[in-house]
């Protein structure tokens, strides 16, 4: 039997990856995805819960599901700047979810970080997500897979300048970041989406934190067991 994943913050360019990714799993016999708008996708095993940053965890209730794949997140300047809004998507609502997903036992919880993540960081969005691992760090639920990409990379509704200088610069400087810098070089979208979805079906890494960074996670996208991230 297939297994029944819902995915937060599917309507986004990472998380509208791993829906359609889902869709065309055998292995995910329903697909339950957890948007702000509207998906535009038909699918029989498609089940859509549209609703806004408020309530967007109401709908959920008593949902049963074997997997949750959380890839809600914002950006300071979708915002306008407003610190406490950006704290309210990339770590209160991602830790509601964690905690609804405890007590509805569910067994793996798959979420999108960030490199740097530091509770302690003296930069901000690094700080909310270090906060929010922090916060995942002290839930019950057997499998927790963290997810650290660097910049990522490819195809997406908005393009910041700053971002496409940022990628421009890392690629270039990407050969040249092996060992410990591996970690930052750019992470295509793509392989981020796959590795989200390949966390939820394999179960080699066994209950606890796992923390999986760029070389972890290509080989979790390419089938392979997790290396040292």
């Amino acid at each position: 039997m297939g297994k029944s994943i819902l995915i937060a913050g599917a309507s986004g360019s990472v998380g509208g990856r791993v829906l359609r990714k889902a869709l065309a799993d055998r292995r995910a016999e329903r697909v339950v995805a957890l948007v702000r708008r509207g998906t535009g996708l038909a699918d029989a095993k498609l089940d859509e819960w549209v609703a806004g940053e408020k309530d967007l965890l109401e709908g959920l209730k008593d949902q049963r599901v074997d997997a949750v794949i959380c890839c809600l997140g914002t950006t300071i300047r979708n915002v306008g700047g407003d610190k406490a809004k950006f704290i309210h998507v990339d770590q209160e609502l991602v830790l509601g979810l964690a905690a609804w997903a405890e007590r509805m036992g569910v067994p793996v919880f798959s979420v999108v970080s960030a490199m740097g993540a530091d509770a302690r960081s003296k930069v901000f969005y690094n700080r909310v997500k270090g906060a929010m691992e922090a916060g995942l760090r002290g839930s019950a639920i057997p499998r927790t897979v963290i997810f650290q990409p660097s910049i990522l990379t490819g195809p997406r509704k908005e393009w910041r300048l700053g971002e496409r200088i940022g990628i421009a610069v890392m690629r270039a400087f990407a050969p040249l970041m092996v060992g410990g810098l591996s970690g930052y070089r750019p992470m295509p979208s793509d392989v981020l989406a796959t590795a989200l979805l390949e966390a939820v079906f394999s179960d080699e890494s066994g209950p606890g934190i796992h923390v999986l960074r760029y070389n972890a996670i290509h080989a979790l996208a390419n089938g392979r067991r997790p290396v040292k991230a």
